[in-house]
């Protein structure tokens, strides 16, 4: 994947209907767009050893760069509608040529198996890909984060990704249900379980957080599930990813 970076598409394809909505895009962009500014430091990252970068050596920095199995594309009606156009197609233009297998794969996979039971198979596809491929945007945000003296632990990574999976995968259940589904009760109990898991999640994010602090990750984390701090600093006029 060396030579000119390719386009991808703008993050959110629906016009913004409220002011989350439109944090949410704002947020979807900026992770794209920090995964081209520091494009050739992951690529370059994903040859050295997990130790030289701070990882757990449970990971292999490679695999954690891999493209994700690709379940759905990413012009695919519930990833459009639910906004994650990019988040399938940025892993898929420029993730190496593996196909990703290790930890954070398995650790999605767990998240997106939970919530797609009893759906049917187009938006269970949609949950799969969502899920599967935020091991693939969390796995690049620890490759490339900062100095800041932290050694990433595995189960610190795997709760980041589980986060991630679980609120990308709830966006495509809650565009399932905006599109016509609030009939279906497989739709409605899977996002049930969603909202649930959300519930139990939000009292260690915090803890978790804390953990990454430093490290660009923090952003991914904070901006992609439900809870009372998603999007604190934009309500703050603060921004995001300022720190570069």
């Amino acid at each position: 994947m060396e030579g000119t970076t390719p386009s991808v598409s703008p993050p959110g394809t629906l016009r913004p209907t409220t002011v989350r909505d439109s944090w949410q895009a704002l947020a979807d962009g900026l992770h794209v767009q920090r995964v081209h500014l520091h494009l050739e430091q992951w690529r370059k990252a994903a040859a050295l050893p997990a130790e030289q970068l701070r990882l757990p050596v449970e990971l292999d920095p490679a695999d954690m760069v891999s493209r994700p199995v690709l379940l759905v594309p990413h012009d695919d009606i519930l990833i459009r509608a639910a906004g994650l156009r990019p988040w399938i197609e940025v892993p898929q233009r420029l993730g190496h040529d593996l196909t990703a297998a290790g930890p954070l794969t398995l650790a999605v996979d767990e998240v997106a198996r939970e919530l797609a039971e009893g759906l049917d198979s187009g938006t269970e596809a949609a949950v799969h890909g969502a899920a599967g491929a935020s091991a693939w945007w969390v796995g690049v945000f620890a490759v490339i984060h900062h100095e800041s003296g932290r050694t990433a632990s595995l189960a610190m990574l795997q709760a980041a990704a589980r986060a991630v999976a679980l609120g990308t995968a709830m966006r495509v259940l809650r565009a399932a249900l905006h599109a016509g589904g609030g009939g279906n009760p497989g739709l409605r109990a899977a996002y049930c379980r969603a909202v649930a898991e959300t519930v139990v999640l939000e009292p260690s994010l915090p803890g978790l957080l804390g953990e990454i602090g430093g490290m660009r990750l923090t952003d991914l984390v904070t901006t992609s599930v439900p809870w009372r701090g998603q999007f604190t600093k934009y309500q703050s006029g603060t921004g995001a990813g300022q720190v570069e």
